[in-house]
């Protein structure tokens, strides 16, 4: 239960940014409103806050599954890797898209929307994952007082960039998302 704790924020966090984003996703498909930039600025979250923060996060979780005997290359250490890979592909896609499209090429606003949907399905999935499976596990393979050591690491890891300084950048880009969103309906 401690160590749901500990991550609660952040996937409460990337569960709003996912929202932001895949309304985005609806919106380019129904709308000639959005731009690249939406997605442009979408793809800083999920670089720093996703991939350099939660990410790093996750690989505590990795050591626990590791130290409790499960393989790295099967079982649920490779699904929690095979989905962050996922994901990241995804996003590297609709990165590159929406950089296209910025430049001219129409036919890239289509791809933009598939990268977009495939990144927020498959960390929609990730997320579900952790929740009731990678989480549970843990809980299962630890004991109470390794699971507060664990949740005590995770609390105190320090970052560089700008995500030393806590959520509040992230928080106001998902806002800036939102409202844009607002403004295209």
């Amino acid at each position: 239960m401690r160590l749901t704790k500990a991550l609660r924020t952040d996937q409460e966090i990337i569960a709003r940014f996912v929202s932001a984003l895949g309304g985005g996703s609806v919106a380019l498909s129904n709308s000639k409103l959005p731009r690249p930039d939406f997605f442009i600025r979408a793809h800083t979250f999920i670089k720093e806050y996703i991939e350099e923060g939660f990410f790093k996060k996750e690989g505590f979780l990795t050591k626990v599954l590791e130290d409790g005997g499960f393989p790295a290359d099967t079982g649920p250490i490779s699904a929690l890797r095979n989905d962050q890979k996922k994901s990241h592909d995804a996003a590297e896609a609709m990165l590159n898209s929406a950089k296209q499209w910025q430049a001219g090429d129409e036919a890239a606003r289509s791809e933009t929307g598939w990268g977009t949907s495939e990144f927020t399905s498959s960390i929609r999935q990730h997320l579900e994952r952790l929740k009731s499976l990678i989480i549970p596990l843990i809980e299962q393979t630890i004991s109470v007082d390794e699971e507060h050591k664990i949740s005590d690491a995770i609390n105190s890891m320090v970052f560089e960039g700008d995500l030393k300084n806590g959520a509040e950048k992230y928080i106001k880009l998902i806002e800036e998302l939102e409202e844009k969103l607002s403004d295209w309906k």
